[in-house]
């Protein structure tokens, strides 16, 4: 008999510690817009940081919208009011998860929300982790790495992010003695044709932090190796895909810096009372396996990152 209440004891108690564990642990969302590798690192960045820095039990849930709009509403829709902190990555994503998240904290990772939109809210329940690089520093990058170039494509999505970036690169190349040429595209099925369909006399393929282009950044290399001219990014993620070499920030440091944030929301501080975190180490990633297959070198890229006191990091890459 005793050890029959002993048991039932037992039971009673680790029903409690469970129930107790399970009522404790919180649940965190990421929304991830597009497959991409810079994206994939951000979310390894934020997780393995938020599990090791975390006060109390976390469950991370991370949900990819592969490029759809709708699916990425119904994600954002799902995590409504069942998560405790939802992580968008980038400006749409954010922009969408705001229009529809009025009570939930989120981070936006990777994305230009500004202090100014934050007053803006109300209420205001958003931290934010930037990791835009200015395409007046990538243009001049291109020129102290290839001062003979003065033809660039540089193709581009329609996020409306993205338009005043391609404007404000052009007026960076013309100061330069830069043509730089811009090709949007609407979808992924339609980048295989424009790259094929770019003028002959181009020196270079510019694309900037967007993730549409990026994701299919296989294709512009298989161009550029054809033509023997380098595909320029702006995020170590499309080097380690392909592109010849990008100025960029560490992505996983972006999911780092992210989920120092989340741990500062669980400990229960207003996620808009948390300052915006800037992501101002630039690195220049090299993919020196693209720069072979496009008869391109790699001291003119190395000696330009020297000048201008950025960190160097060569990728190793697939053949």
């Amino acid at each position: 008999m005793r050890l029959i209440v002993k048991w039932i004891a037992l039971c009673w108690a680790s029903w409690f510690l469970i129930g107790c564990s399970q009522s404790n642990e919180k649940k965190i969302g990421i929304i991830v817009p597009i497959e991409h590798q810079s994206l994939n690192d951000i979310v390894t960045g934020f997780t393995t940081t938020l599990h090791e820095l975390s006060p109390v039990p976390v469950q991370i849930k991370v949900m990819n919208a592969h490029g759809d709009l709708n699916v990425q509403r119904a994600i954002i829709q799902q995590m409504k009011g069942q998560y405790d902190i939802i992580v968008p990555i980038g400006m749409a994503a954010t922009q969408m998860t705001l229009s529809l998240i009025k009570q939930q904290p989120i981070i936006s990772l990777a994305s230009l929300y500004t202090e100014q939109d934050r007053k803006s809210q109300q209420p205001c329940h958003i931290a934010v982790v930037h990791d835009e690089i200015s395409p007046v520093q990538i243009v001049n990058f291109i020129h102290q790495a290839y001062p003979g170039i003065t033809q660039m494509s540089l193709l581009h999505s329609p996020a409306e992010k993205i338009f005043p970036q391609v404007e404000v690169a052009i007026e960076a190349g013309k100061k330069l003695g830069i043509t730089i040429k811009p090709v949007m595209i609407t979808a992924l099925s339609e980048l295989h044709t424009a790259a094929n369909a770019l003028p002959e006399n181009i020196q270079a393929i510019l694309v900037l932090k967007d993730y549409l282009i990026a994701s299919g950044i296989n294709t512009l290399a298989i161009t550029a190796e054809k033509r023997h001219i380098p595909v320029i990014a702006a995020d170590q993620g499309s080097v380690q895909e392909g592109a010849s070499f990008a100025l960029g920030v560490n992505e996983r440091e972006i999911g780092v810096e992210g989920a120092k944030l989340a741990v500062a929301i669980l400990r229960g501080e207003s996620a808009c009372s948390l300052p915006i975190v800037d992501m101002t180490q630039l690195t220049v990633f090299i993919n020196p396996i693209s720069l072979t297959k496009e008869q391109q070198r790699i001291e003119s890229i190395d000696a330009a990152a020297k000048r201008l006191q950025y960190q160097v990091e060569v990728l190793q890459v697939k053949k």
